[in-house]
């Protein structure tokens, strides 16, 4: 044996001499009274649990016989994929300093976890360990360590587990436990006794030979213990260097499996759990009083200070209260107590005095006969003085608690003081229910208190402003303010909803006001209603009060709730807004609640601002700033996604399939206190505007379309912590065929061909149309021709004929007159052939519309004396002959109108050559079209504007006109170019 270990020996072999004190029975002991959940199969927990740890990123794993979970505090989840374990039957799990997870199984076989992926190493010839794997650990030189039921195993350079050499002085027996202690030894216990190798050592000393398969425990202090099942103990194998190593004297057959950080034992006796400290005191909790089952199998405490049990049946967690009440004798098993703030730290409950939170009670001295059963109501005036009432009457007490001394005994009959005020005049005023409202002044009792409206006001609650006004509340939201002797009513009418008055808390000039139904601010004017987030009610308040920073403290059905300063401004400034609020209930310690009505109030302060609150359970004390504060932030994972059957495994940057338009994200966050207090914020980018809550730990999306998205979410603690980053994911949703950017320019482009191969077959048919149209006119112009010229013309030319016969047989002096007339004649035939002509021929010749329009405008321009001017935009094109003669007319009769009837200076037309249409303007600058002129349908009798429109119709074109009085008139054909071109 070394020589670091033989002062250690020396003191285990006196250790051994030593005759342990017999254990108190188990069974005696109190049951543990901390904060306690559990979770059997009902709630999904694994049974037969054989190991728990917790990962650097958070996670509580578990190892049990039908596999290996990870649990976030509500949600169990099978480790599957690349964190799925080699085998179901998990023997032990822990975490080595590194941060990497072993897991070790019962038949053979270990794993290593790390960065979310397990590494085999299986049993038998695969090169991993063929026994159960116990535990494993690491030594000061790095080498890893397994313990096995064949024996030490260490980690070789190939990869592969080695048995140990021989040459390391370590048996070839079965060991059951592996410990590292901060000094770097190892240490490992087996049936063989416990060895250590210590750091730097090149072998394995025999400590001891006890011989267990028991756990190695460490202590925080640094001393490494075990169970000494032959004497019931529990060995320092070595100590810290402050003192003697010692033994605990521990219930028969109880085995140490942990010690938590304040020192104390967590052991198995075979019924359940049992805790014990170094000075004999035990507290247990058997399967009868809600532990998970009876056969204890692992223990461990987790970052946060929690302590976890697993049992055969299922798993459960402990922890330390935030309050615990007060020992108190007597009235302790009674209903609620009534307090009174005192000097210090202290405060009166009922009888008796506490001079600090946790600090021994004591009576208060010199207190007659029967007023420990009557006092209902205490009260410690400005002075100091402390006042109690009940059903026996009214006493006073000195503030060191001497001199009780009776006032007077009360109102006749069955009466009870609710609770006391004493107001700036010193009146004591006395809220007596429906026995109405007493006053004690200069040593006389006087029913109202000289106000005769009080006499009979059922008064539950009074309460005295710093301005010398007293408050009283009643049933039926009713609230009286006494000021200068003079009463003012506040009820319904006024906005007064929190049904009984309980508790009235005078701030500044207006009050809070706490009833059976609510919480509500008065300012002098209005009453504001105050509730929490997620529709916290704060109902059943019978105590309210202002810790030193301003933080309203509220005593009522749900627990002990805080406001604090900057909440209550703000739902002051804004009627409606729910605040912010902590929470104080049965998960810190608190046991019942605020009685229904007695005592009022249920929570005061002491001088030096420790809270007191009592519970129909007890009465508890405590600094507001130095309650117990959660500060880890909590890390914050995204688990998976489903989509409808369909589940994902949560991986940045994932796709999901097309068609995905629902989706649910699930995530966590890794904080253990109180999982139910954790809050979410949560959002999808491009879906949501605003971060939403979430508390269910799941976010459901509905009509999502293929895209690009990401995932946030954030999380606080219980203590409202928040990790400000968060978890993030961001996925794409594939598309189907119909869905991509290609298909949709694809449709666009083909609408688009449709839409152009529709309007160039619109065109041509309509030009075809125009064609016929056009065809058919010249056809008929050409009837009308030969029509003339075959009977009119040919008439007309015979009847001349016969004419100049009868003329040449006249005297001259007859045959003048005739033969000026002949001469008439022989000029209309000449104009009727012209006009034949002109039917069988174009009116615009070689479609040269703009030569038809300058032969037709120019003599009207120079006859009106009117500048005109005719502009080609672009390069000119040939254009088919229908299409130039309706443009011809339209654009003619436009022309005309300008020169006859517009009194204009100038008019212009401009031919524009565009690659879409032909567009013929006509603009003049005269006085316009009236405003009694329907630009559609003209004037009444008038078809100059109409043969326009039906012209334009009939050619397929569009003719649109801007004009207004003064500002003169532009007409715009607009022909497209299929019908307008050749």
């Amino acid at each position: 044996m070394t020589s670091i270990f033989r002062p250690v020996a020396a003191l285990l072999a006196a250790i051994a001499c030593i005759h342990p004190a017999h254990a108190a029975p188990v069974d005696k002991a109190p049951v543990l009274d901390l904060p306690h959940a559990s979770w059997t199969a009902r709630e999904g927990a694994p049974s037969n649990i054989t190991g728990i740890a917790q990962t650097p990123d958070g996670w509580i794993w578990i190892g049990s016989t039908s596999g290996l979970y990870k649990f976030d505090g509500v949600r169990f989840l099978r480790a599957a994929g690349s964190e799925a374990p080699l085998s179901s039957n998990v023997a032990g799990i822990g975490v080595l300093p590194d941060g990497r997870m072993w897991v070790g199984y019962k038949y053979g076989g270990v794993s290593l976890m790390a960065d979310g992926r397990m590494r085999h190493y299986p049993g038998g010839k695969a090169g991993g360990p063929a026994g159960s794997v116990f535990a494993a650990a690491r030594d000061a030189g790095g080498r890893l360590w397994l313990a096995t039921g064949r024996g030490l195993l260490v980690l070789g350079a190939d990869g592969r587990w080695q048995p140990c050499d021989p040459a390391l002085g370590v048996p070839d027996s079965g060991f059951a436990s592996l410990l590292a202690d901060r000094d770097g030894t190892l240490w490992a216990g087996g049936t063989a006794g416990v060895f250590v190798l210590p750091k730097g050592g090149a072998r394995f000393e025999l400590l001891t030979p006890l011989s267990t398969l028991l756990p190695l425990v460490a202590h925080p202090d640094g001393s490494v213990w075990a169970t000494d099942e032959a004497r019931s103990t529990l060995r320092m194998l070595a100590g810290p260097a402050r003192g003697t190593p010692s033994a605990w004297d521990v219930p028969k057959g109880a085995t140490l499996f942990a010690f938590d950080r304040d020192g104390h034992a967590w052991m198995a006796d075979g019924a359940g759990i049992v805790r014990g400290a170094a000075d004999g005191r035990l507290g247990r909790m058997w399967a009868e009083h809600g532990l998970s089952g009876r056969k204890v199998q692992a223990v461990f405490e987790d970052r946060e200070r929690n302590v976890w049990v697993g049992t055969e049946s299922g798993l459960d967690r402990f922890r330390a209260p935030r309050v615990r009440a007060e020992a108190l004798s007597g009235d302790a098993a009674s209903d609620a107590l009534p307090l009174a703030g005192g000097a210090g730290a202290g405060v009166w409950a009922g009888h008796a005095w506490l001079a600090a939170p946790g600090a021994p009670a004591r009576d208060y001295g010199h207190a007659p006969p029967g007023v420990n059963d009557t006092i209902t109501a205490l009260y410690r005036g400005p002075a100091g003085d402390v006042w109690a009432a009940g059903f026996g009457g009214l006493w006073t007490v000195r503030p060191d608690g001497s001199g009780w001394r009776r006032l007077h005994p009360g109102v006749e009959g069955p009466a009870t003081t609710y609770a006391m005020a004493q107001d700036s005049a010193g009146t004591l005023w006395m809220a007596l229910g429906r026995r109405g409202v007493a006053a004690w002044r200069d040593g006389r009792w006087i029913a109202g208190g000289g106000v005769a409206a009080l006499e009979t006001y059922a008064a539950a609650t009074v309460a005295a402003d710093r301005r010398g006004r007293v408050w009283f509340g009643s049933v039926g939201d009713d609230l009286v303010l006494l000021d200068g002797g003079r009463i003012r009513h506040f009820g319904r009418a006024d906005g007064l909803t929190v049904g009984t008055v309980v508790q009235i808390l005078p701030a500044g000039d207006g009050a809070w006001v706490g009833g059976e139904n609510g919480l509500m601010h008065f300012d002098g004017t209005r009453f504001t209603p105050v509730a929490g987030r997620n529709g916290e009610p704060f109902a059943g308040i019978t105590g309210m009060v202002f810790a030193r920073d301003g933080t309203l403290w509220l005593n009522g059905a749900g627990g002990i709730s805080s406001i604090a300063p900057a909440e209550q401004q703000q739902v002051l400034r804004e009627p409606g807004y729910a605040v912010a609020y902590g929470r104080l209930d049965y998960r810190d310690g608190l046991r019942g609640t605020a009685g229904a009505i007695i005592p009022v109030p249920s929570a005061t302060r002491s001088d030096d601002g420790t809270l007191w609150f009592t519970t129909i359970g007890g009465v508890y004390g405590f600094d507001p700033a130095a309650l117990p504060r959660n500060t880890l932030v909590p890390p914050v994972v995204i688990t998976g996604l489903k989509s409808g059957a369909a589940a994902f495994a949560a991986s940045d940057g994932m796709r999901l399939p097309a068609g995905t338009d629902t989706l649910d994200v699930d995530f966590t966050a890794l904080s253990y206190r109180e999982p139910g207090r954790v809050a979410f914020r949560y959002r999808l980018d491009g879906v949501d505007h605003d971060w939403r809550d979430g508390g269910d730990r799941s976010a459901h999306y509905t009509n999502l379309g293929p895209g690009h998205y990401r995932f946030r979410v954030l999380a606080s603690n219980d203590d409202g912590v928040w990790n400000t980053e968060g978890a993030s994911l961001a996925f794409d949703i594939a598309p189907h065929l119909a869905q991509t950017a290609w298909f949709r320019v694809l449709c666009v482009v083909a609408a688009l061909v449709v839409a152009w191969r529709l309007q160039l077959f619109w065109m041509r048919r309509t030009a075809r149309r125009l064609a016929v149209r056009m065809s058919e006119r010249t056809a008929e112009r050409e009837r009308i021709a030969r029509e003339l010229h075959d009977t009119l013309l040919q008439s007309i030319q015979g009847l001349m004929l016969l004419f100049w016969s009868t003329a040449s047989r006249l005297t001259a002096d007859a045959r003048a007159p005739l033969e000026a007339a002949l001469a008439r004649a022989n000029g209309v035939v000449a104009e009727g052939r012209d006009r034949v002509a002109g039917l069988r021929t174009s009116a615009v010749p070689d479609a040269d519309l703009a030569g038809a329009l300058r032969r037709f405008a120019e003599p009207l321009a120079r006859d009106a004396g009117i500048a005109f001017h005719l502009y080609a935009d672009g390069r000119a094109r040939r254009l088919r002959e229908p299409a130039a003669d309706e443009a011809f007319a339209i654009a003619r009769e436009a022309l005309w109108n300008a020169f006859t009837h517009a009194r204009a200076r100038a008019v212009d037309v401009t031919l524009q050559y565009a690659p879409s249409a032909l567009v013929v303007t006509i603009a003049d600058n005269g006085v316009g079209l009236p405003d009694d002129i329907d630009l559609e349908r003209g004037r009444d009798g008038h078809w100059g504007i109409p043969g326009l429109r039906e012209r334009a119709r009939t050619l397929g074109a569009a003719l649109t006109v801007q004009t207004a009085p003064g500002d003169g008139t532009a007409w715009t054909l607009r022909v497209p170019a299929p019908i307008a071109y050749a």
